[in-house]
């Protein structure tokens, strides 16, 4: 028998199916021309080839888990946070939550720019340079022609004409700390003798130019700023005073402006009226205070005429303005 000749060998490219083939069946020794019937257990010669090909890896027919279903989130998810399964193209809700998300994160960090600028201004507000105080345009620091330097000595300015007529008898007599100044005096009588009680108090005051003055700064306008505030205490007194408020009259022909305030005063029974008079000349600021007790709940004294009390703080005031140079 003719020897068999060398079988064909194996191609090493892939078939067309793409997957690869089986594994060849064992050949016989016969068929390869042998004597015996056997299988080839021994060594193949090299050009039989491996006996094996390669088999394709074993399939997983699971389907594997879409991310998107909820019971593999976390317990602490947001249901916006689910995604929706991947088809190439996001769907609506998914357009949707991410809109969403972008318009929170945009509201967040717009109201902390906010809340950064708000605070920064006001830092700046008070910690920042600041701007030198704006000065008068004409401010003057000299005293005007026609000004005051110099008030008279309430003490002694105050007739005794006057004080018998208001307060009659036998009076004592009180000077204040302002006394031993030349632009600041006051003093104070008293009346105490059953069924009267009077109070007489004159202070008089001349003001300097200042830089916190209105206007020009001058010595009028410091004036005229004291006379304003004086207006509004007696308008509207301050709580801790416990003061009622004043009725406001204006007093024509007298210094440059006046004004008159009656104040009627409970306390402990007591009523007394007190009628303050103040006047402005120039940069001359008089005060005149005149009270009587118009009812004491011990009785004894009283009653008080308040046009008597107007008429002598006028009079005392009158009195001032004479001293005045």
């Amino acid at each position: 028998m003719a020897q068999q000749g060398t079988p064909p060998r194996r191609s090493a490219r892939m078939p067309a199916s793409g997957w690869p083939e089986e594994p060849a069946p064992r050949r016989r020794v016969v068929d390869y021309g042998g004597g015996q019937d056997q299988e080839l257990d021994e060594d193949l010669p090299p050009w039989a080839g491996l006996s094996v090909s390669p088999r394709r890896p074993p399939r997983d027919d699971r389907e594997p888990p879409r991310s998107g279903y909820p019971e593999q989130l976390p317990p602490d998810a947001d249901e916006d946070d689910v995604a929706e399964p991947r088809t190439g193209a996001p769907t609506r809700r998914a357009i949707v939550t991410r809109a969403r998300k972008a318009r929170r994160r945009i509201y967040t960090w717009g109201g902390i720019a906010i809340a950064v600028a708000v605070i920064g201004a006001g830092a700046w507000q008070f910690f920042g340079p600041q701007s030198a105080a704006q000065r008068h345009s004409n401010f003057v620091t000299t005293y005007q022609p026609g000004e005051f330097k110099s008030v008279p000595n309430a003490c002694s300015v105050i007739s005794a004409a006057t004080l018998n007529q208001y307060l009659p008898g036998k009076r004592a007599r009180a000077v204040s700390a302002l006394g031993g100044s030349q632009t600041e005096s006051q003093c104070t009588w008293t009346r105490d003798a059953p069924p009267l009680y009077r109070v007489l108090e004159v202070t008089a005051q001349s003001f300097a130019p200042s830089l916190l003055a209105t206007g020009n700064g001058s010595a009028t306008f410091s004036a005229i700023d004291s006379y304003g505030d004086a207006l509004k205490e007696l308008a509207s007194p301050a709580r801790a005073t416990h003061l009622p408020k004043a009725t406001i009259t204006q007093v024509p022909r007298l210094g440059d402006s006046a004004f008159s305030a009656l104040q009627v005063i409970h306390a402990s029974g007591d009523t007394t009226d007190l009628v303050t008079l103040v006047v402005r000349n120039r940069n001359a600021l008089i005060t005149v205070e005149l009270q009587g007790l118009n009812h004491s709940h011990r009785g004894g004294y009283g009653p008080v005429s308040v046009g008597q009390l107007q008429a002598g703080t006028v009079a005392a005031a009158r009195e001032v303005l004479a001293g005045l140079s």
